[in-house]
């Protein structure tokens, strides 16, 4: 498996299962992609997911030849049923069709990570389900090790723009990043708002 990040604002993702399951994969797209939710019940959760068209029917009630055109019309597929043997259906469906899928009960081709984030960055984590707990663990240590994140971010971002334009040597201004970042005065500063950068001038 290879890690990335994508741009699925122009995808289109079908979940198929609406319980506590379905409803944690389909959340991994509310703000990125078009959905369609297939399920015979359907949690109440679902009706807040502005992008989902929502379908409320079984899947064995489905004719074959109906599912492959829904299946088609989607570029991502998620099989996140109880049934496992109904999974292994859907994915066999949805590899035929050269589609990426994703078995909650099984193998396939895409992983849907756990998400550790703040206002400025994402953090992708799985363990191919060995540990399920590390997720909540790194969220946990982020928060109470690097409460300055974010504004770090931000700040660097604002600084690197600056030396673009007083710093010809580009390795002489990654170095001065570098040093911003480590410095725990500097740290302490962005816990409470951005600093200025007149406080890295130090290293100018």
């Amino acid at each position: 498996m290879i890690p990335l990040f994508l741009d699925l604002s122009e995808s289109r993702v079908l979940v198929f299962g609406a319980g506590e399951v379905g409803v944690r994969k389909a959340r991994h797209f509310t703000s990125a992609a078009r959905m369609t939710i297939v399920a015979e019940e359907i949690s109440p959760e679902i009706f807040s997911f502005s992008n989902a068209s929502i379908k409320q029917l079984a899947i064995s009630d489905m004719e074959p030849e109906d599912l492959e055109k829904l299946i088609g019309r989607h570029d991502i597929v998620i099989a996140a049923l109880s049934d496992e043997k109904e999974n292994k259906r859907l994915c066999a469906i949805a590899k035929a069709a050269g589609k990426l899928y994703n078995n909650a009960t099984g193998e396939g081709n895409i992983r849907i990570p756990s998400v550790v984030s703040g206002a400025e960055y994402q953090i992708a984590v799985t363990t191919e389900k060995a540990a399920p707990v590390v997720p909540a663990f790194i969220r946990t240590y982020l928060q109470a090790h690097l409460p300055w994140l974010d504004n770090m971010i931000l700040l660097q971002n604002t600084l690197r723009e600056e030396l673009k334009t007083i710093v010809p040597d580009q390795a002489r201004r990654a170095e001065i990043l570098r040093a911003v970042i480590d410095d725990e005065e500097i740290q302490n500063a962005c816990v409470s708002g951005v600093p200025s950068t007149e406080i890295c001038k130090k290293y100018l």
